[in-house]
């Protein structure tokens, strides 16, 4: 390989790699090539490309005058139908494509070529070199319009156009050592692979196939396997670490999600870079790593939301069947779609598909969806309207308008489970809940009343019976010490006198057992201090009436 193709080789390398400048550039840096008309936009394509040849094979290279020059040539084609994430790529092969077909056939003079005031008298909109289907045309629309550009079909036709005419000798006036370098450029390598190496390969490793050589074939495949094997690997670690379930953040889980998305970056620097996968196949392996690229970083991002919104509700000690963990769970899925939203969208402009024709589409659907599922959207603003309320909470004793009572189990954003005393679960949607009565028995405190009506015989010494029950209240461990138990004397009446004893289950759900308790106590300390219960009684007095 002779001083002039290592210079080609080295120069297109290193203006793929180039990021910043170096050096110093004889020209306008923002300086737009001329495409006001056919000719001027023929004319500057072959003029910057000249220059862009002279300066990468002169005998000191001027790198950053070269990029400047190819990015000058790239600017005399109409790429709004590539996708941009091949934008790059297409854009550079398209130059050394077209440059290496016009090498090759008869040119017309510029004289020949409309110029801007031909095309004004003629009304001229586009142009076809003569015996060709290369086409210069007036951009319509977009930020290029009105400026003359090889058409978008030029484009897509260029490789089928160079594979034609490959075969054929460079024109005269080229000179003897005129070497074009598209072909040192798709089969040249990266830095990793070493020219020596490519020397020391059999003649049919560097053959040509679908505009790759043999050897880039075999080395797309190594890197694939490799790449794939590895991403095989910590998909095995990741579900060994996870096969039994634990509780916690597990930042572990985003491993698997970062290792797809570390596999397409690998992949595609080591392909493009280095193995310089060029043309249709570049296209494809574009896109499909874009693809994975995306579906991993998506997955990524939900299973971070998850484990943020683990982490949010644990470090709040919030119960997990608690309304606020449910808003919680909500707010951070809403936030994670949309995030997820944003990537695809912005990932689907990426790849030049109508995104915004499709999410229109989506809108439209979604009212339709909106509208037969009205009764759910009722339930979901009725958990809304619970959690700014707050009405009741998970483990709250509640009574419902309908009779329903239990302990609230869960409340979520459709519907709210409560378990009865019976131990039956029962699911209520919380749009009939908020357009019912509810009685919450555990607030505003969580002590719940409990009475007790007794009835004594007449003469029985109402100081000795007061002390007795509220001793009996305050032993009685499911009674709480505050408020602290009390006797009412109700009334007399046509039997006993009625007093009713007051005192405080410590929750709701021990009102039954307390009573339980209590009434049991009662009856035996009755029997023991001789205090009588007595039960309703009716002298009946029979008169005879004489007839």
């Amino acid at each position: 390989m002779n001083s002039y193709i290592r210079n080609i080789l080295s120069v297109f390398i290193l203006l793929l790699l180039l990021s910043s400048p170096a050096g110093a550039s004889t020209i306008f840096p923002l300086e737009p090539p001329d495409t006001s008309s056919p000719r001027a936009t023929l004319s500057s394509f072959i003029y910057y490309t000249d220059e862009l040849y002279a300066a990468a094979t002169a005998a000191k290279e001027d790198l950053v005058l070269a990029k400047e020059y190819l990015q000058r040539a790239e600017h005399c084609f109409d790429l709004s139908e590539v996708p941009p994430t091949l934008q790059r790529s297409v854009s550079i092969e398209s130059v050394l494509r077209l440059r290496e077909i016009l090498d090759r056939i008869e040119l017309p003079l510029l004289e020949d070529v409309p110029d801007k005031y031909e095309i004004k008298e003629q009304n001229l909109q586009k142009w076809r070199i003569p015996h060709t289907e290369i086409t210069i045309a007036r951009v319509a629309e977009g930020p290029r319009m009105g400026s003359y550009l090889f058409t978008p079909d030029t484009v897509e036709r260029l490789e089928g156009f160079y594979l034609e005419v490959k075969a054929m000798p460079y024109r005269g006036d080229k000179g003897e050592n005129y070497t074009g370098f598209y072909e040192q450029y798709i089969y040249s390598s990266g830095w990793m692979i070493p020219d020596g190496f490519l020397k020391k390969l059999p003649d049919w490793m560097l053959h040509g196939y679908y505009g790759q050589a043999v050897w880039q074939w075999l080395g797309l495949f190594i890197v694939l396997m490799f790449c794939a094997a590895v991403l095989w690997m910590v998909w095995l670690w990741h579900r060994r670490r996870n096969r039994s379930p634990r509780k916690g953040l597990h930042p572990g889980r985003l491993v698997l999600p970062l290792g797809g998305m570390l596999f397409c970056v690998m992949v595609k620097y080591l392909a493009v870079g280095q193995i310089k996968i060029t043309g249709n196949v570049l296209a494809y392996l574009t896109v499909f790593l874009g693809v994975c690229f995306s579906v991993s970083a998506g997955l990524a991002i939900i299973v971070a939301g998850d484990i943020i919104m683990r982490g949010i509700i644990a470090s709040s000690k919030i119960k997990e069947e608690a309304l606020d963990a449910d808003v919680i769970k909500l707010i951070c899925r809403l936030v994670t779609f949309s995030l997820v939203f944003a990537l695809f969208y912005q990932v689907g402009g990426y790849f030049g598909i109508p995104v915004t024709a499709i999410f229109a589409s989506a809108g439209i659907a979604g009212v339709a969806v909106a509208l037969a599922a009205r009764e759910t959207l009722a339930n979901f603003f009725g958990g809304v309207s619970i959690f700014l309320d707050r009405p009741f909470r998970a483990g709250d004793y509640i009574v419902l308008s309908t009779g329903e009572r239990g302990e609230v189990k869960a409340v979520g954003m459709r519907s709210t489970r409560l378990q009865t005393r019976d131990d039956v679960m029962i699911t209520i949607p919380n749009s009939v809940i908020t357009n019912g009565k509810v009685v919450n028995q555990s607030m505003p405190t969580p002590s719940f009343r409990v009475r007790i009506k007794i009835g004594v015989a007449y003469g029985t010494d109402i100081d000795k019976l007061e002390k007795i029950l509220v001793e009996i209240a305050a032993a009685n461990p499911m009674a709480v010490d505050f408020p602290e138990p009390r006797v009412r004397f109700r009334a007399f009446g046509d039997s006993a006198l009625e007093f009713e004893l007051l005192c405080w289950a410590i929750r709701p759900h021990d009102r039954g057992r307390l009573i339980h308790e209590l009434n049991k106590t009662i009856y035996r300390r009755f029997n023991e201090e001789g205090i009588v219960m007595p039960f309703p009684q009716r002298d009946v007095y029979i008169h005879k009436v004489e007839g």
